[in-house]
């Protein structure tokens, strides 16, 4: 009977992860977004030295 408890314990954890890990889970950006970001990093914007 400790077997079949700890058996539930198990699934209760991997199945608790499982759904915190596809609830956190992010789409992949698009093309035109990582172009955008790309850009933003390298021209900072309105820092004129």
């Amino acid at each position: 009977m400790i077997a079949y408890g700890c058996l539930a314990v198990l699934f209760l954890f991997v199945l608790i992860k499982s759904v915190n890990y596809f609830r956190r889970q992010k789409t992949a950006p698009l093309p035109e977004e990582l172009d955008e970001t790309l850009l933003t990093i390298a021209n900072p914007g309105d820092r004129h030295g």
